[in-house]
């Protein structure tokens, strides 16, 4: 359980990581997810709420976490690959841990 909740926990903290000077309000609220994480404990339920509220961020029309583009001056920033790599791993991990894998 805690290899899985860390793993999902060392994303959140990442994408948090990459958010932060360009995107301070989704960094706020990606690392306000994984303090949730933390705070959940060993509690099942509230791993699984914390999971669901994860995979919502990807749920949003336009002005949501997936339309999120780092850029400055009009160009887009390099960091914006490592954001889009670190956004796809934590939507499958979460959605590996809610199918059905030990939280």
């Amino acid at each position: 359980m805690k290899n899985n909740a860390d793993r999902l926990h060392n994303l959140l903290l990442e994408v948090a990581y990459v958010l932060r000077i360009d995107e301070p309000r989704w960094s706020s609220s990606v690392a306000g997810l994984g303090r949730r994480l933390d705070e959940a404990g060993t509690d099942r339920h509230v791993r699984q709420r914390v999971v669901r509220d994860i995979l919502g961020l990807y749920r949003h029309g336009m002005g949501g976490f997936q339309d999120v583009v780092l850029q400055r001056d009009g160009a887009v920033l390099p960091e914006q690959q490592q954001l889009d790599r670190l956004r796809s791993a934590l939507f499958e991990e979460s959605r590996r841990q809610l199918a059905g894998e030990p939280l």
